[in-house]
């Protein structure tokens, strides 16, 4: 590997952490001395936000197992399938007692159907009697933590009711639950700007491109300046045997590339707001809250429906705690 600017950074990583422990430079021996040619160009233009409107959840809910949790579909059958069509025919027609009770008659068949009560809950949300809306999204969440739109239906109830912080809170667990979202995000933004929260919706974004050279094996990164050396650990994890094999967690895998950026945090983080977050996140000990609601949900929003109900609140708190201004 003999390429110019990646020398130079092997160096400058050397000696930005020379005085402490050196999380990067195990990986930058790795890429230096490895077999592979490894090549960087600095970016020339933004990489803009990726488009994951599609990347959404639907509603599951889960059944506990030895390893944890397993996500199952509702899949009404027989008798109970038949009620529940009767009920949401009803429901498109705006027959909202007849279709509770179609709803009901069609959980009493299939006792695991627990988004009948949300819709239960939904039908006197149309009826305007919030009160009764409330309790039921409540049995419904009690019923299937997971169920984000019980979640978001009852921070809906909740605003219409006035409880600001309420509201705050459901939505966040609604944000958690199905990360991409853009209906729910229009909401959040709504009842974060009514709690005096930001309505930003922050994208982690790294500015980074690789890809390896079919015929050479040689690769290839496109990077901006700040992100080089997290493009450098991140190809480290992806193309060498000997780094990906101390991995570990995907947590792990980000925290170790996330250094990479530290190098630059006293000189840019008042321009650049990856930066300043991080810094942020770092002074608050939430780097992990920040791993997993921040990168790996992005890409992958239905683990957060295999967390533990304490986990799942703890990155509520987290999303809440990142945007008060």
């Amino acid at each position: 590997m003999k390429n110019k600017i990646l020398m130079l950074l092997c160096v400058f990583v050397t000696l930005s952490f020379a005085e402490v422990e050196n999380p990067l430079k195990k990986a930058m021996d790795i890429i230096k001395d490895s077999k592979t040619a490894y090549s960087l160009k600095f970016l020339e233009k933004p990489i803009p936000v990726p488009d994951r409107s599609k990347m959404i959840n639907i509603q599951v809910y889960r059944e506990k197992t030895a390893d944890g949790y397993v996500l199952k579909s509702f899949e009404p059958k027989g008798e109970a399938k038949k009620l529940f069509d009767k009920a949401e025919s009803y429901f498109g027609s705006h027959q909202y007692a007849k279709a509770r009770d179609a709803y009901t008659l069609a959980l009493q068949q299939d006792p695991k159907l627990y988004n009948a009560i949300t819709y239960i809950a939904q039908t006197y949300g149309m009826e305007k009697k919030w009160d009764k809306a409330e309790l039921w999204y409540k049995k419904a969440i009690d019923a299937n933590y997971i169920d984000f739109l019980a979640h978001w239906l009852l921070a809906d109830v909740y605003k219409i009711k006035g409880q600001k912080e309420k509201a705050l809170q459901e939505i966040s667990i609604a944000k958690v639950l199905n990360r991409n979202n853009p209906r729910l995000e229009a909401v959040r933004k709504q009842i974060f700007d009514d709690n005096g929260l930001s309505m930003k919706n922050w994208t982690f974004n790294p500015q980074v491109k690789m890809s390896r050279d079919s015929a050479t094996g040689n690769v290839n990164i496109v990077a901006d300046s700040i992100w080089s050396y997290y493009a450098f650990v991140q190809a480290a994890w992806k193309y060498e045997p000997e780094y990906k094999k101390m991995a570990g967690s995907w947590e792990k895998k980000y925290r170790e590339c996330l250094m990479g950026l530290l190098p630059f945090m006293d000189s840019h983080k008042g321009s650049v707001e990856v930066l300043s977050r991080l810094d942020k996140v770092l002074d608050a000990d939430k780097l992990g809250d920040f791993i997993f609601y921040e990168i790996i949900l992005l890409d992958n929003p239905n683990i957060a429906l295999l967390l533990e109900q304490k986990q799942i609140e703890a990155l509520k708190d987290y999303l809440i705690w990142a945007n008060r201004k």
